[in-house]
């Protein structure tokens, strides 16, 4: 078969994804290299347990299915970039009580910057991975739409992606469905076929984050202290603001109802001035508005008139359906975006993305 002009890197995972990929742009006759990451892991992690996205049976994973395609395959370190770029921002997000996404922080500093930056130094023209997303472009620009798998859509994972990166990234799945991917990982006899997914933050190996966080920040972001209703009434104590997510259910003592009252309570928010954790029932729960700062637009020159269309949606979380909205200004950092319908638990920290249909317009860090 004749070769197409051009080198591609592929981010092997280790995974069936990114190893799907691979074996289609071979077979496509494109000229491969398989890169893998290598990134930090919790070194004081007591299950011993690597980082589940670059551990070594991932990297012997993901060498075998490049041996297996007769394709180059090199290492890349990122253990410092990512513990800098990814980890600590996840340390210093909850130490100001803010619920962080390091994957997204991950896609826009580590996957798509320095290993894009890699990818070109050795002489590639572009980096394909097995991301659910789709990309197109033209002589006006590159657009980022939805994947075809609504389960597995990584759209809001990649709102951060610039002009110049959606240019130089191939996502080959895109348009496929995830159980059609592991169907060929099957079909043509993949190393890694049959291996599960891995639905965990990547780089700690505990089932729940707050023991990674005891590990790594001082005891006083664990002071216990009150917890009050909305109207400011003393129902008991909590065990650390760090320790709870607006929304929240799980871990308040809902037997300290007063009153008689028996519907639950759930995290509404906080005062850290007087380390109190607010309360409250689950109508109390739901905004009708929210603050976005830290904005990002993947074609600046056009998203000030699609922020204006009717049809405008925002999710407030990866797993949160696209939901009616509309914005305002607030500044040129700022927005006010404001629901059709009210919604539930808008977490500071989590990132807000708008969408017109199935194009990625942009979005940003929800403040408030």
């Amino acid at each position: 078969m004749k070769k197409n002009k051009g080198k591609i890197a592929v981010a092997m995972s280790g995974g069936v994804d990114s190893s799907v990929v691979a074996k289609i742009l071979k077979d496509e006759g494109h000229d491969l290299v398989g890169l893998f990451l290598k990134m930090w892991s919790d070194p004081k992690c007591s299950t011993k347990k690597e980082n589940r996205c670059c551990d070594y049976e991932a990297l012997e994973d993901a060498r075998a299915v490049a041996k297996s395609l007769e394709i180059p395959f090199y290492v890349i370190n990122a253990e410092q970039e990512f513990k800098k770029m990814v980890v600590d921002y996840f340390l210093d997000e909850y130490k100001n009580l803010r619920t962080p996404n390091p994957c997204i922080v991950c896609n826009k500093k580590i996957k798509f910057d320095l290993l894009l930056r890699k990818a070109l130094e050795i002489d590639c023209d572009k980096l394909a991975t097995g991301h659910y997303a789709k990309v197109t472009c033209n002589n006006k620009g590159c657009q980022l739409f939805k994947g075809e798998d609504d389960e597995k859509d990584q759209s809001y994972m990649l709102y951060s992606l610039n002009q110049d990166q959606l240019g130089k990234i191939l996502f080959p799945i895109g348009g496929m469905k995830k159980r059609d991917v592991r169907a060929l990982a099957i079909k043509w006899d993949l190393p890694v076929k049959e291996k599960p997914e891995s639905q965990e933050i990547c780089f700690f190996g505990d089932k729940d984050y707050r023991a990674f966080l005891k590990r790594y920040l001082p005891e006083k972001y664990f002071k216990s202290g009150d917890i009050v209703d909305t109207s400011g009434k003393n129902l008991g104590e909590h065990e650390g603001l760090i320790n709870y997510t607006i929304g929240q259910r799980k871990g308040i003592d809902q037997k300290i109802f007063s009153g008689g009252d028996k519907n639950p309570l759930y995290v509404v928010g906080y005062d850290p001035k007087k380390n109190q954790l607010i309360v409250g029932h689950d109508e109390d729960v739901y905004k009708q508005e929210m603050i976005v700062g830290d904005l990002h637009w993947i074609d600046p020159k056009s998203n000030s008139s699609k922020l204006k269309a009717k049809s405008l949606t925002v999710k407030i979380r990866y797993q949160h359906p696209a939901v009616e909205c509309q914005v305002k200004n607030i500044s040129n950092k700022e927005l006010r975006v404001k629901f059709k319908k009210l919604q539930r638990a808008i977490t500071p920290g989590q990132s807000a993305v708008f969408y017109l249909g199935d194009e990625v317009v942009g979005g940003g860090v929800i403040k408030s």
